[in-house]
């Protein structure tokens, strides 16, 4: 299991690089910054780069999208693309290290007697 302040570590130790909004070759971020143009072309990521940046498998990013995932990850649907805001994901890691924080300690309950 992934502590979330290791992950949010790493998405803020990640260096930021400028893009070139013409050498965008991918369809679903093409169509993303049409779409919202307050969005920079590097913070627009697919799942194998969140993967990389927060040195998770693929398989765990896929899984926190899904809507049965109790506190699911923030991604933008583009038809079958799914496509990241990397502000997004590091405001959810913080408020998911934030909840880790404030959790309150509780033990499990005493097991129940075997009745026979």
């Amino acid at each position: 299991m992934y502590s979330i302040r290791d992950l949010l570590k790493r998405a803020q130790e990640w260096p930021v690089t400028r893009v070139n909004i013409d050498d965008i070759t991918d369809p679903a971020k093409r169509g993303l910054l049409d779409m919202s143009p307050g969005l920079r072309p590097e913070d627009i990521l697919t799942p194998e780069e969140v993967a990389v940046r927060l040195k998770v498998p693929e398989s765990w990013v896929y899984e926190k999208t899904r809507a049965r995932c109790r506190n699911p990850m923030p991604c933008l649907r583009l038809g079958r693309y799914i496509r990241f805001d990397w502000n997004a994901v590091i405001n959810w890691l913080s408020a998911g290290a934030d909840q880790e924080t404030n959790a309150p300690t509780t033990s499990l309950p005493p097991k129940r007697k075997l009745v026979r």
